[in-house]
């Protein structure tokens, strides 16, 4: 006869979920499903939410972070001066353009928050304000780019003022009028038909 794994356990949410304790060795399961280890013990004492209680929580706590973000963001671009963000009608209608006022938001703040540029600030900001399209910012600092780069202050000053330069070197035409030139759209005829 095999030891089950899975027994069914009761959370501080009040749900009782079945629950895999294969980890625990055979001879302590028992015992363990009979605990109140995941009502009161687990989590620093205060217990834990079902998987899917959990689940849904996070998200509402994701969501609250999310919206406290872009509250934060509008202030700092208000109080700096910070220009709208630009794209295509994709970019806008997928979030990434607040995605990418979010990035440039929390990379200015960390510039801000280091002595190191106080006394740069005020051209940081000028720089900062030539940078309009959001791609640069998504391609440059995305939680992604800013993690596996382990993104300094440093870095991000050398790169916004290096963007800067080239976008005042720019030569001044349409260039993202259009998203990819190739997108293939069935619904018009191919131009060689």
């Amino acid at each position: 006869m095999a030891i089950p794994t899975h027994y069914p356990m009761k959370y501080k949410c009040g749900h009782t979920v079945k629950t895999d304790l294969s980890k625990i060795p055979a001879s302590k399961r028992a015992a363990a499903a009979q605990s109140d280890f995941y009502i009161s013990r687990a989590r620093d004492g205060k217990g834990m939410d079902c998987p899917r209680c959990f689940q849904k929580n996070s998200a509402a706590d994701k969501e609250q972070f999310l919206k406290q973000l872009m509250l934060d963001t509008i202030a700092f671009e208000d109080e700096h001066g910070l220009p709208e963000l630009t794209g295509t009608e994709k970019m806008i209608s997928s979030g990434l353009i607040d995605s990418a006022r979010r990035d440039r938001f929390t990379v200015l703040a960390m510039v801000a928050d280091d002595e190191n540029y106080v006394d740069d600030w005020a051209g940081i900001i000028t720089d900062t304000q030539a940078l309009t399209w959001a791609g640069w910012w998504v391609n440059n600092f995305s939680y992604k780019v800013r993690k596996a780069n382990e993104t300094t202050s440093e870095d991000v000053v050398e790169l916004i003022r290096d963007g800067a330069e080239q976008e005042a070197t720019r030569p001044r035409t349409d260039a993202y009028a259009t998203e990819n030139p190739h997108d293939w759209n069935p619904d018009q005829e191919h131009p060689n038909d």
